[in-house]
């Protein structure tokens, strides 16, 4: 089964290389770990960079952020240096957008990382309870999910520039954000489940230990889209009741 993670993807094409380490979960869990407080690391320290120098770093995050998946996915030998540099770019990033919201709407920093770790938790028992695994329906549906989204946001997208009615009514459609939102948290969910079934079959195959790197990172793509919705979320549902 073939994973909607471009990271794990990568990781389908390797085979088996026995007589060196091999991959673990103890060693893919702790590296996921580190990227986290890479991440939370980076966007703490956002408060003391000088607001020039921020700018330009968050220009180039996303820039970053695809260059480092790439190379990534390309070459495991430099998997863990650019699973660094993307923990560190994004954190810059959703560090800065965070700590900007926060000083607005208190409370929605400690919401988003609380929500994203109680995300994770619960698919990680859920799959390895047996509850939920990364079936091919599952698959299909998170595929056709993710097709979706693009195409939709492209034809949204194309109607705002042309129509600026149905922009701002778009964009001022509360419960409209709340339900993409929520549909976005359970999309991110989902995708979980399919990273855990495809870094449990890394392990399995015996892949080398510079995939645990690859897996790690993997989980960091899917670990922030869950972040970042549910930062909008608490945006919303915070802004509101401060009315």
């Amino acid at each position: 089964m073939r994973s909607t993670n471009p990271v794990f993807s990568s990781l389908e094409k390797r085979t088996a290389i026995y007589g060196t380490d091999v991959a673990t979960r103890a060693g893919i869990g702790l590296k996921t770990l580190f990227l986290v407080l890479v991440t939370l690391v980076s966007g703490y320290v956002t408060i003391f960079i000088p607001s020039d120098v921020l700018i330009i770093a968050l220009v180039l995050s996303g820039i970053i952020g695809f260059i480092s998946v790439l190379v990534s996915n390309i070459s495991p030998r430099l998997a863990m240096p650019f699973s660094i540099i993307y923990s560190v770019a994004q954190g810059m990033a959703y560090g800065t957008l965070t700590w900007i919201l926060e000083d607005i709407i208190p409370g929605v920093a400690l919401t988003a990382m609380v929500g994203t770790a109680i995300v994770f938790i619960v698919m990680l028992m859920l799959y390895y309870t047996g509850l939920l695994r990364g079936s091919r329906l599952l698959y299909n549906i998170v595929i056709s999910s993710l097709i979706t989204l693009l195409i939709g946001s492209l034809v949204i997208s194309i109607i705002s520039l042309v129509n600026l009615t149905f922009a701002t009514a778009f964009s001022q459609n509360v419960e409209l954000a709340v339900g993409l939102g929520i549909f976005m948290v359970v999309l991110g969910a989902f995708m979980l489940t399919l990273d855990f079934e495809r870094a449990n079959a890394v392990v399995n195959m015996g892949l080398e230990k510079s995939a645990e790197w690859q897996v790690a990172l993997g989980f960091m793509v899917t670990l922030i889209w869950i972040y970042y919705n549910i930062l909008r979320l608490a945006v919303i549902f915070l802004s509101r009741n401060r009315k």
